[in-house]
């Protein structure tokens, strides 16, 4: 009796052993896709693509300000790896470099956008974020 009750322990043990290992691997590998310049794309970045589509779909953009967005965005995306893949900056310089280089994008879309679709812009993504006009942010 004492055999098989310690057979079990063993099995159960050992059970308990691999369940924590299994997940282990699994959030390592989540972490792995999160990186910025990863290849592969999760779920939620395509889904936050076709957020971006939709809203500048709303926007009804001219061509020259769908030109200039394009450019605007593959030239902050460079910006953002090369600061992501820089190995002189600590943690803290990387995030307050992208943190600048949000800022400019908000400078340089106030330059793009007219005032009626920067108001509609802010609107869309008040409801997305899930803000009322009673919660909103004051900017």
């Amino acid at each position: 009796m004492k055999k098989i009750l310690l057979l079990l322990g063993f099995i159960l043990a050992g059970v308990g052993v691999f369940a924590q290992v299994q997940r282990k691997a699994a959030e390592t590998h989540n972490k792995n896709n999160a990186v910025p310049g990863n290849e592969m794309e999760t779920k939620t970045d395509l889904s936050e693509k076709e957020n971006e589509l939709k809203v500048l779909k709303e926007l009804n953009l001219t061509r020259e300000q769908k030109g200039k967005l394009k450019e605007m965005r593959q030239v902050n995306q460079s910006k953002k790896e090369t600061i992501v893949n820089d190995p002189t900056l600590t943690e803290a310089q990387k995030k307050e470099k992208l943190k600048e280089i949000k800022r400019s994008i908000a400078f340089e879309l106030k330059n793009i956008l007219t005032d009626k679709q920067i108001e509609k812009m802010k609107a869309i993504h008040a409801v997305r974020n899930g803000y009322t006009s009673e919660n909103a942010p004051i900017k």
